[in-house]
């Protein structure tokens, strides 16, 4: 059973997904794995807190590519020694980093875009680059294994996940 059969059968997604947003057709820049994630669930948010990014969606704060450009120039004025020193050891900057979601916490979910796009790392920035944790999973993976406990992070408050996970577009203007 791949991580999105998986995903799906423990936090079902709605009944109508909007397609605006899942990228079809945008190339290489985004895992196909994440067009899948989208294409299954649109844009939204798990459990009223971390929220998954589309390409091209009306909703700035919402979007790939908007959400990648305000991070790199947060991360270009300071990023801290230690998130920089595991980067470098991935051969990548900050510069370089994709942010495909984010938390009400304003916490970061970026790929490390580097190899075959189907194994990008996740790194887990909390807000304010006070910690962080790199997950070699895809964002399906991450998704998966942060609402099953699997992936367990302080950047994510103690009571994240909830014992029945849930996926809403209902926030989405």
């Amino acid at each position: 059973m791949s991580d999105l059969d998986q995903l799906v059968s423990l936090c079902p997604p709605p009944a109508v997904v909007d397609r605006a947003g899942t990228g079809r057709g945008v190339g290489s820049a985004i895992p196909a794995g994440h067009l899948d994630l989208l294409n299954a669930y649109g844009t939204g948010c798990f459990d009223e807190f971390l929220w998954i990014y589309g390409v091209g969606v009306e909703n700035k704060y919402l979007d790939i590519h908007s959400c990648t450009h305000e991070m790199r120039k947060i991360l270009r004025q300071k990023t801290a020694d230690e998130i920089r020193e595991v980067l470098r050891s991935y051969g990548v900057d900050s510069s370089e980093l994709i942010q495909w979601g984010g938390t009400d916490n304003a916490d970061s979910l970026m790929w490390i875009p580097v190899g075959d796009p189907a194994g990008w790392p996740t790194l887990i920035i909390e807000s304010g680059q006070l910690d962080f944790t790199v997950s070699p999973r895809s964002s399906t993976g991450v998704l998966l294994d942060l609402l099953t406990g699997a992936l367990r992070t302080k950047v994510f408050p103690f009571d994240f996940p909830s014992e029945n996970p849930s996926f809403s577009t209902d926030f989405i203007p």
